[in-house]
């Protein structure tokens, strides 16, 4: 993430709970029915991929989440005791790791070894592994409902900057069809690729989250995201395939 917007959240979230935003004890009483602040972390479980999973994925042979987490800060305006908005400013950090066998795969390669050298661009049989990092700065608004005072469900959407692009992996044991299925076969024993560059600076979807209080202070919170923005433009040829963000993230949440 940029370090000067890095600094701008920290900064937002020291000023408030040094007591920059905070009211008076006195008012504090009379609004804490209104007003509801909370930060929360949470841990990511998920992927960047393809929906439907397109038949040129075989075989998925492996998958890590790595350590991918949201850091946020929310604030609920509760209209009536069951009903309110939130919104807020979160970190969240998208990471996967995932080794496929693929057949025909629409791509562009960097091969290192075999019968020929060089950048490729084409159809690839063979192993596959990508790996992502993708951080975002997301703003997100949420309907409130509180059917109890133990529970809390949050149902909206979220707009989201992109801050630390990575989209890489390497190919093997395979080979490359040059210029697409009936193109010439190159032997692929170890190739790369890198599309970091390509990955869209923004991203929006939808976002549901559920709180469940265990004490006055502290709850469980479980958060699903679903975007709804491809990762790469409509122009880009290194991936055939519309790529969503689809995460679930489980942690902990204090109120303030």
């Amino acid at each position: 993430m940029r370090k000067r917007q890095l600094y701008t959240v920290l900064l937002f979230l020291a000023i408030f709970l040094s007591g920059g935003f905070s009211p008076s004890a006195k008012a504090q009483q009379e609004t804490n029915k209104e007003w509801e602040f909370k930060v929360y972390a949470a841990y990511n479980l998920g992927g960047t991929m393809p929906v439907p999973l397109p038949a040129e994925i075989r075989k998925i042979r492996s998958w890590n989440p790595g350590f991918g987490g949201t850091m946020a800060f929310h604030v609920s305006r509760w209209f009536t005791p069951e009903w309110g908005i939130t919104t807020g400013l979160g970190i969240d950090l998208k990471k996967m790791k995932i080794k496929a066998d693929v057949l025909y795969w629409p791509t562009s390669l960097v091969v290192g070894e075999g019968d020929q050298t060089g950048v490729f661009t084409g159809t690839f049989s063979g192993k596959n592994t990508t790996n992502t990092r993708n951080g975002y700065l997301v703003l997100p608004v949420m309907a409130a409902w509180r059917p109890v005072e133990e529970w809390t469900f949050r149902l909206g959407g979220y707009i989201a900057l992109q801050q630390d692009p990575l989209f890489e992996g390497s190919a093997s044991d395979g080979y490359i069809r040059n210029g697409g299925p009936t193109g010439d076969r190159i032997n692929v024993e170890q190739a790369s690729f890198d599309f970091s560059d390509e990955v869209r600076k923004y991203d929006a979807g939808l976002i549901l989250s559920a709180d469940w209080k265990f004490n006055r202070k502290m709850a469980l919170t479980g958060q699903f995201s679903w975007g709804f923005v491809p990762l790469f433009p409509a122009h880009f040829e290194g991936v055939a395939y519309k790529m969503y963000n689809i995460y679930f993230a489980l942690g902990i949440a204090y109120f303030l």
